[in-house]
């Protein structure tokens, strides 16, 4: 149902079925964008843990049941950082609108999200593929302090001993929505994920991002982003043992 008053428009969404349910069947996972987190935790896990370790530090027990996915598709939203292991799971957005739907890899939808959406569209729903046991995944989140200047990093790959394979490094800073940090995960390819190879792999992440932003020298936030980034890689080796 829609209604519309003045500039508003007013979408009723209860007749959309697949808005907060959570589907895990088969190799893929469909999440409707009002499910709430705790319902996520409950129905997704296997080596999709990484949205498992992404809600864990994002939000409480008390809380999980009362904040939607929905909310962490919102860039000004303090759970945003969830969307950062959502792009690490490769998720694509159904965006709904009162005239049909249309469907988009997050990191556009995020871009495009930032820029505005049409009017009466809404996130409806995403989906991922399942990663099979082989990879490893880590999230991580600096919060220094309150409001949404955070820092978070996710990653995930496959670990031959403990060589890194087909990393992926994501990085969402406190000024750039998540993206893949490409000579990061480089960096880290066909490496042992060691001390020293999870440190420089930080460090070029935290040069990548400050690129993008135009920044030529924020020692802070490098900083934030090498121990998001290094924690994240370390959780990733976690997982092998």
């Amino acid at each position: 149902m829609t209604k519309i008053s003045g500039n508003c428009i007013a979408i009723n969404v209860s007749g959309l079925g697949s808005f907060s349910r959570v589907r895990a069947g088969g190799s893929k996972v469909t999440i409707g964008a009002g499910a709430s987190f705790g319902r996520v935790l409950r129905e997704v896990d296997g080596e999709n843990g990484l949205l498992r370790q992404a809600i864990s530090m994002l939000a409480n027990p008390l809380i999980r049941n009362r904040i939607a996915v929905l909310t962490a598709l919102d860039s000004e939203s303090t759970y945003f950082d969830l969307a950062t292991a959502l792009v690490a799971l490769g998720s694509r957005v159904t965006i709904q609108s009162t005239s049909g739907s249309r469907r988009m890899p997050i990191g556009d939808f995020l871009i495009a999200s930032a820029n505005g959406l049409n009017n009466g569209e809404f996130p409806a729903f995403l989906e991922f593929s399942k990663l099979t046991e082989e990879w490893r995944v880590g999230f991580f989140r600096v919060n220094p302090g309150g409001g949404k200047n955070t820092v978070s990093a996710s990653v995930r790959m496959k670990l031959r001993g403990n060589i890194a394979v087909e990393p992926q490094i994501i990085v969402s800073s406190s000024t750039i929505i998540p993206v893949l940090t490409p000579e990061a995960s480089r960096s880290l390819a066909r490496r042992p994920l060691n001390e020293p190879n999870i440190k420089n792999a930080a460090e070029v992440a935290a040069e990548e991002m400050l690129e993008m932003a135009d920044l030529d020298d924020d020692p802070y936030e490098s900083s934030l982003i090498e121990v998001a980034v290094s924690r994240a890689l370390r959780r990733a080796n976690q997982a092998q043992r």
